[in-house]
């Protein structure tokens, strides 16, 4: 056997017997039901708060065309329809047939509404009476309203821009927090889970089984491996779905940096999953029983929750700022923030490139030294292991 081959066979025996496992099912299961009716829920909010049916009356009929030209400015499209007389006008919008009937003077109409106007309609009605006295006064003062219109149409300012705005501006920030946070989920879950396997392990002394055929390495990258792949197959169906629910809500499209975004969130969590789970796995060897784990887990959790909770607001509030660019370039945090910058597109070059250096080293720095502790520890039971136990001279 080469010295890699039970590395991959423990990686497979991981990942197997974590993905046909009840937790993995149901979690994924859980999210993915979670998302379907997320997506039901703004599918149906969309469909019916941009939209309404008015009906006109009398000689509110005259308000039709000014209706249909300032609904589009509120992000309105409204229905006019034509109700044979008031009577019949209110019944339908106590039956919910209508959102308003309009009748009366089409400059100062009366509006009959359910209980109160939406805010939105209540504009577009008000732009409308307003075109309808402006018209009719410019009428009477001998001035036509087209050439008003159109004479106003050439006024106004032009805009130039340093920098011109980014109309992907939105959909580029919301897939660089989507992907932090699946990033930190992943990686704090998948990640706890390899402290809890060390301990399971050895709680059982299962481990001195297995040690008395591979080394301690072997057994760590192997259960690093095994996990993170659980990790990255529940990341991409996760993510596959999050993104098939905002392109269907049309919030994110193909050109709003989406493929640069899955390859880096993809390179990063290898790299933060790497990191994190070889420190899980250290911690984990120090103690022999479940319920002492979390107590060794908690100061690594605090402070990546903590850079998690301060890089996120940073992330939203100025993307370009220093405080989240130092963030993004400390490789304990590299792997949740970077992803981030480079799907704004406000990462250089050079930074990532930095970042993925410093990445690079300090978790080959964290893998030499999570795998002295592990195999210094992992053997042994009973008292919980020091540190500096644990960083003496590896037992053969």
């Amino acid at each position: 056997m080469t010295a890699l081959r039970p590395v991959g066979l423990i990686a497979r025996r991981e990942f197997a017997s974590r993905v046909r496992g009840r937790a993995f099912v149901l979690s994924t299961l859980a999210v993915l039901v979670l998302l379907g009716v997320y997506a039901a829920v703004v599918a149906t909010v969309a469909s019916g708060e941009d939209r309404a049916t008015v009906g006109l009356v009398g000689p509110a009929t005259a308000l039709a065309g000014p209706i249909a030209r300032a609904a589009p400015a509120e992000g309105q499209t409204v229905t006019v329809t034509t109700p044979p007389d008031v009577a019949a006008g209110e019944a339908a919008v106590r039956a919910g047939d209508l959102d308003a009937l309009v009748s009366g003077d089409a400059a100062r109409p009366r509006v009959y509404v359910e209980s109160e106007p939406d805010a939105a309609l209540e504009r577009v009605v008000v732009a409308a009476t307003t075109s309808v006295a402006r018209d009719a006064f410019l009428a009477g003062q001998g001035v036509s309203p087209g050439a008003l219109d159109a004479a106003v149409a050439e006024s106004g300012p032009v805009i130039v821009a340093a920098e011109p705005p980014d109309p992907q501006a939105g959909a580029r920030l919301g897939l660089g927090l989507a992907g932090a946070f699946l990033l930190f989920f992943s990686i704090q879950t998948y990640g706890a889970m390899v402290a809890q396997g060390v301990v399971e392990e050895k709680a059982s002394r299962v481990v001195e089984i297995v040690l008395s055929s591979v080394r301690p390495w072997q057994l760590l990258l192997g259960k690093v491996l095994g996990l993170g792949a659980v990790g990255l197959l529940q990341l991409v169906v996760l993510g596959g779905a999050g993104l098939a629910v905002a392109g269907a809500a049309g919030v994110v499209t193909a050109g709003a940096g989406l493929a640069p975004t899955i390859v880096s969130v993809v390179v990063w969590y290898l790299l933060g999953f790497a990191l994190y789970a070889t420190i899980y796995a250290a911690l984990g060897s120090l103690v022999s029983r479940q319920e002492d784990t979390q107590s060794v887990l908690s100061p690594m959790t605090v402070v990546v929750l903590l850079g998690f909770v301060v890089g996120f607001n940073l992330l939203t509030s100025d993307p370009r700022g220093t405080g989240i660019t130092v963030l993004s370039l400390l490789p304990p945090f590299s792997p949740l923030f970077m992803p981030a910058r480079i799907a704004l597109g406000v990462a250089p070059v050079g930074q990532v490139v930095l970042a993925f250096a410093l990445t690079i080293a300090f978790t080959a720095g964290v893998l030499a030294l999570g795998g002295r502790i592990y195999a210094n520890s992992v053997l042994r039971t009973g008292a919980r292991v020091s540190l500096r136990e644990a960083l003496g001279r590896a037992r053969s």
